[in-house]
């Protein structure tokens, strides 16, 4: 069975963020277009956390694919081509900012999933079209969806400030892929929805504990059995700041009847056990399993110290720059470890903040 792909659930403000493209998630390779004009989803960037708000500088994802799967072929890119963004004239470009063509500084394109970039380096460049406001790469050779590119380019990342975002509204955005002799050949439409402020709450998966490329969603488990990998979200509060000090409790179906597979709390005291009675609940966990399974959960990892590792106490993984936090401790990064039940199938926990988002992980047991 091939899983379904992941959910990111958006508090109402931001749900016009996503609402086009994921209204059309579908599998199947995604290199073959269904239509003329396909569906653009847009969501915020992980980091910062006000890359959606007005004012500050632009830092968007645009989802070209929107199945995450690994299984599932994305975008290539033949030599000559270009693959770019075309910006409403309400956002600036930032005349303080380089654009720098032979790094992936301003713009990256990603596979799928986070920390997972498609290498830049010898294989495009980026540019940037002042009169149509565009942003994009082009390919210097071929960029095939396969081998260390593999699934393909599923996602554009709009980052390094390059841009200002404008007042506060919804703001019609196209991506273009055009061939080198001007054919256009895929062309996908949506909406930037910018915000006066930050959501309530915030999250978004992570595999800064992993390292780059690694992925915890989607992986396989046996029946009964831990993931390999421990799962990761990154937390922000209202003011855009890391939310710390949260861990997994298990679930109060009298106090929080949603929250199926636990709750997440952020601990008050010092004994580092997060306790719904006495702390701060943030948070929590909808569970989903195959039919009759039972002993699925998703805990908060123990460290060597044997205590819970919490969030913002999680290492970056040491294979990130250490100018980038790379072996430091990662400010609202919380683990996650998930124990697969007593049946096969897919396992896929939602992880939400109360009046923020949530992101739906996949497990597949076997």
């Amino acid at each position: 069975m091939r899983p379904e792909p992941p959910i990111l659930f958006l508090p109402p403000l931001v749900l016009a963020l996503a609402l086009a493209g994921c209204a059309n998630m579908r599998t199947g390779s995604a290199d073959t277009p269904t239509s003329a004009e396909q569906s653009l989803a847009v969501m915020p960037a992980p980091v910062p956390p006000d890359g959606y708000t007005a004012g500050a500088a632009t830092h968007l994802v645009f989802v070209l694919v929107p199945n995450s799967d690994p299984a599932v072929e994305g975008i290539e890119l033949k030599r000559g081509d270009t693959l770019g963004v075309s910006l409403p004239a309400a956002f600036k470009r930032n005349d303080k900012v380089r654009l720098q063509e032979d790094s992936d500084f301003n713009l990256t394109l990603n596979k799928g999933w986070p920390q997972a970039a498609v290498k830049q380096a010898g294989q495009y460049k980026i540019f940037f079209d002042e009169r149509t406001n565009t942003i994009g790469v082009r390919a210097e050779q071929d960029v095939a969806a396969e081998g260390a590119n593999s699934p393909g380019v599923k996602r554009i990342h709009l980052r390094g400030e390059t841009f200002m975002n404008p007042v506060a509204g919804a703001y019609p955005v196209e991506v273009r892929l055009v061939a080198g002799d001007g054919t256009v050949r895929k062309t996908w439409k949506g909406t930037i929805q910018i915000l006066s402020a930050p959501t309530a709450a915030r999250l978004a998966p992570t595999n800064f504990h992993l390292g780059p490329g690694m992925n915890g969603d989607f992986q396989k488990a046996g029946v009964n059995r831990d993931a390999p990998l421990l799962l990761g979200v990154l937390l922000w509060d209202q003011s855009g700041q890391p939310l710390n000090g949260v861990g997994i409790a298990p679930p109060d179906r009298t106090r929080f009847p949603r929250y199926t597979g636990g709750l997440l709390v952020q601990h008050t005291r010092g004994d580092k056990t997060p306790d719904p009675a006495n702390d701060r609940v943030v948070g929590g966990i909808i569970g989903a399993a195959p039919t009759g399974a039972t002993g699925q959960s998703a805990t908060t990892p123990i460290g060597g110290d044997g205590k819970p590792i919490l969030s913002g106490e999680m290492t970056r993984h040491a294979a990130f720059p250490a100018t980038q936090g790379g072996g430091k401790p990662n400010p609202g990064l919380m683990p996650i470890r998930f124990h697969t039940g007593s049946k096969a199938g897919l396992y896929r926990p939602t992880v939400e903040l109360l009046g923020g988002n949530g992101y739906q992980f996949t497990i597949d047991a076997q």
